[in-house]
């Protein structure tokens, strides 16, 4: 007779034995996966993190933000600012997941705080498929970023596009409809660009898409359809490009952001695609010494520190040679940049999907297949 519990795929455990038990004249054994070891120290942290610090930190005692808008959207949500739906979404912003999610758990941080380690778990458990993959490695790796760790603590959108790359990678796995409707209605609650990037990547990989199979020719034409669409509806954009001039004027920069930006605006998005895209996620790496200047803590500590990570991560995805179009990951983190990188606000953390798809890349066994239209075998 087998142990009552046991390892479900040929990965690795950390097995915990349980040696006072028998069963049928048998030791029982418990065995743990480290994935899932990892993920519940993680959990744990945050909540004491959270019990200790965090609380105080979101109520001001402690002069530390370690958050980005969780503030703006509990006052929000206090004041009944919107009286519509079209209210909460506008070209420039998107208030409608955060709101949504403060309405449904009555504004109660700690609720919050349980529902963001929840949709974590859940976004995880999505992705997961069998032994090609070392998914320790990948809760690891996704937990190098701070940004991960801090998106657990309050209420955000980053633990919501958590959920939708994790819904859109499922469904690239195991092509079921039903992760692809996920993927996009929870793109809602995000930003509509988000929703375009999950309707792209359908259209992509249909099979009544002609090209599907010829990768750089349909980035080379989305690329230029992105061109001259911005060139033409700039002007619905003059709001979040005044927003970006303004920033610019205040920065310290070398001016480079600028300046693609005015490419941009004059239709040479194509061209300035690459150096843009690099820079709105990784640019903050060369301004590395502000991490000791804590007047603005989540941008100058966490988002430099989450560039860093994902620029190391991006070196070694490059020198290992796995940034290869015929990589279904890597191809459609490349679609979400051609998407994101338009943006005229620099923000790198618009970019986390991107980093979350790196860190599924690296944790891919050596000699296993790009492609991912393989039957997955379930853990």
């Amino acid at each position: 007779m087998v142990s009552w519990a046991r390892c479900i795929s040929t990965s690795k455990c950390t097995a915990l034995m349980l040696k006072n038990g028998i069963v049928a004249g048998k030791k029982m054994r418990l065995y743990i996966r480290k994935s899932t070891f990892l993920l519940f120290f993680f959990a744990s942290s945050a909540v004491l993190f959270y019990a200790f610090l965090g609380r105080y930190m979101l109520s001001g005692d402690i002069d530390f933000k370690f958050f980005a808008d969780s503030l703006t959207y509990e006052k929000l949500y206090r004041e009944a600012e919107f009286k519509t739906f079209s209210e909460m979404i506008s070209w420039d912003s998107n208030y409608f997941g955060p709101l949504v999610i403060l309405d449904v758990l009555g504004g109660d941080r700690v609720l919050v705080l349980f529902f963001n380690i929840m949709l974590t778990f859940i976004s995880l458990w999505l992705v997961r498929v069998g032994g090609q993959y070392n998914w320790a490695l990948f809760v690891f790796l996704l937990f190098l970023s701070p940004v991960t760790f801090s998106s657990l603590l309050s209420v955000n959108k980053e633990i919501i596009s958590l959920l939708t790359i994790s819904s859109l990678v499922a469904w690239l796995f195991r092509r079921h409809i039903g992760y692809l409707v996920l993927a996009l209605v929870s793109s809602f609650f995000v930003r509509w660009q988000l929703s375009l990037f999950i309707i792209v990547v359908f259209l992509t990989f249909s099979s009544i898409n002609p090209l599907h199979h010829q990768r750089a020719l349909l980035l080379g034409l989305l690329l230029l359809s992105i061109s001259v669409a911005y060139f033409f509806i700039g002007d619905q954009f003059v709001g979040v490009n005044s927003n970006a001039d303004r920033g610019a004027a205040v920065d310290e920069g070398s001016g480079a952001y600028v300046f693609l930006n005015a490419a941009q605006r004059d239709g040479f998005y194509f061209l300035v695609f690459i150096p843009k895209a690099l820079h709105a996620m990784y640019g903050l790496v060369f301004r590395i010494g502000n991490v000791f200047d804590l007047n603005d803590v989540y941008n100058n500590l966490i988002v430099t520190l989450h560039c860093l990570v994902a620029f190391v991560l991006f070196l070694i995805v490059f020198f290992r040679r796995r940034l290869k179009l015929s990589d279904d990951l890597v191809f459609i983190a490349i679609i979400y940049c051609s998407i994101f990188a338009l943006t005229p606000i620099y923000s790198p953390r618009y970019f986390y999907p991107v980093f979350v798809l790196s860190c599924i890349v690296l944790a891919r066994r050596s000699g296993t297949a790009g492609m991912l239209k393989m039957q997955a075998k379930f853990d």
